[in-house]
């Protein structure tokens, strides 16, 4: 057990290194020294390798993670070699679809994103480079070695695209020769993990394939393409808009649209941490058939993540004004007001919701769990085609609100409908009282100083007031006994039960 806070300590720190990287790369030196249609450009090679890479590794990651515990530790080396076979060959049929299609592509951006066609090969060595990435990350937690490969993936990717742009501001290389480094950089993460394994864990490819037997391959084909689909649909719900904006608005709306989405996807941020905690309980529980710790676990997980999401949301709305005067292209980026305001209430709506989706996972019902998947990327899908050519980017938030809420919907009324438990209670209704008038005060509280000094100021009072009222309200025991622990530990405070 030691060993896998450790890793999972690390995974969190690193993961927040990460945003932080990524926030000083797209709020500063992207915004900075790249022009927006230079940054709708980039996000869309990355978008679209990321969609088409889940598809293109057949789901061998996740099917190795499955199927792992079932062979002896001398066969699972041979095992993961047949999935990294399968793996190359899926990538090798997906990159040869897609050059048959090239010129079906080309037309596709040809009236707003012509130049596109010339980077294909670079999306397509991304495509290759992060699906093996992928696979092999997989086999690292199977040997709960992820320290390493976490911070490939969360801090030196975004890194490495923050070089990128450094050396362009100061014209050590030109544009195409920075899209051509993102290639290199995706490539050199796989290369460096594969490196690492090899000489830090004795990996070693074991090709002879007696170990796949036919019923082997039955399941690997029913639970790879289960898999390839569920991660192929969450990459089109978290890219689509990218693609679609792209070709109907052009790259320098799609520069506008992502770098505002990813001021706000930081509300969502704890709720990744606390499923890697909770999801091992809520899957034990249900093993148990404990359906009611199973319904503690989901309101106390809604509770209290709706108390961390709801002051993140807070402060990034009541602050949104002073951030775009603040940083550069702030001007033009204020076009994304809205986007940023439609992204975080979504993420904060995901955060109430609790685990909704988890549970449907461990439960015998989780191959609905990809239906409804599936039917939010239909959604966002053909919303996006309609309303972007309406109203452009604020089209596109407002489809990806409607589609990210159906999918909440479909979620938590399943789990209430199967399962008779639902994430809201009493409590939920004083911390959103709470969180509208303190917000409302907030956001009206705009006065005339340094765009960072009001920042600091406003995000300290609505802290300290924000948390003194839930303390004072109860409004979740867990949050109480974190305020307790903390001024005890540090501030040597005993405060009132």
């Amino acid at each position: 057990m030691g060993v896998v806070i450790k890793q999972s300590f690390w995974g969190t720190v690193l993961s927040y290194l990460g945003v932080v990287v990524g926030y000083l790369n797209t709020l500063y030196f992207r915004a900075e020294y790249l022009d927006l249609f230079q940054i709708g450009l980039f996000t869309l090679i990355t978008a679209n390798a990321m969609m088409v890479s889940p598809i293109s590794s057949f789901g061998m990651g996740s099917s190795f993670i499955k199927f792992f515990p079932s062979f002896q530790e001398t066969s699972r080396n041979r095992f993961f070699s047949f999935l990294f076979l399968i793996t190359l060959i899926g990538n090798v049929l997906i990159i040869a679809v897609g050059y048959s299609m090239k010129d079906l592509i080309a037309s596709r951006y040809v009236d707003t994103a012509p130049t596109y066609v010339n980077y294909l090969s670079i999306t397509a060595i991304i495509i290759v480079a992060n699906s093996l990435f992928d696979l092999f990350f997989n086999y690292s937690r199977t040997i709960m070695k992820v320290i390493f490969p976490s911070f490939l993936r969360d801090v030196y990717l975004r890194l490495g695209s923050l070089l990128l742009v450094i050396g362009f501001a100061f014209e050590w290389w030109n544009f195409d020769m920075a899209v051509t480094g993102l290639g290199i950089v995706y490539s050199l993460a796989f290369v460096f993990l594969f490196t690492h394994l090899i000489v830090a864990h004795g990996f070693r490819f074991d090709f002879q394939s007696s170990v796949i037997t036919k019923e082997w391959r039955g399941k690997l084909v029913r639970f790879g393409s289960y898999s390839m689909a569920l991660a192929g649909s969450f990459a089109i719900i978290n890219n689509i808009s990218y693609d679609q904006i792209t070709a109907q608005l052009g790259p320098a709306m799609n520069g506008i649209f992502n770098t505002c989405f990813f001021i706000a996807v930081i509300v969502e941020m704890p709720r990744r941490n606390m499923s890697k905690v909770l999801s091992p309980v809520i899957s034990s529980e249900f093993a148990k058939k404990n359906m009611k710790e199973v319904d503690s676990l989901f309101k106390r997980g809604s509770i209290t993540m709706s108390v961390i999401g709801l002051l993140l949301f807070i402060g990034i709305i009541t602050n949104l004004k002073d951030l775009f005067d603040f940083i550069p292209k702030g001007s033009e980026f204020q076009a994304g007001f809205w986007v940023v305001v439609g992204v975080c209430f979504t993420k904060l709506t995901l955060m109430v919701s609790s685990f909704a989706g988890e549970i449907i996972n461990f439960s015998h019902l989780y191959k609905y769990n990809l239906l409804f998947q599936l039917a939010a990327a239909v959604v966002l899908i053909i919303l996006n085609y309609f309303f972007i050519s309406l109203w452009g980017i604020n089209g596109a938030v407002f489809s990806y609100v409607i589609a990210i809420l159906f999918h909440i919907i479909l979620k938590v009324g399943f789990v209430w409908y199967h399962f008779r438990i639902q994430p809201l209670i009493k409590s939920h209704f004083p911390l959103f009282a709470i969180g509208f008038f303190l917000g409302l005060a907030a956001y009206f509280f705009q006065p005339s100083w340094h765009p960072v000094v009001s920042i600091l100021i406003r995000s300290l009072f609505t802290t300290i007031v924000f948390v003194y009222l839930i303390y004072r309200f109860r409004i979740s025991p867990d949050i109480n006994t974190l305020i307790h622990s903390t001024f005890e530990r540090f501030l040597k405070i005993n405060l009132p039960k």
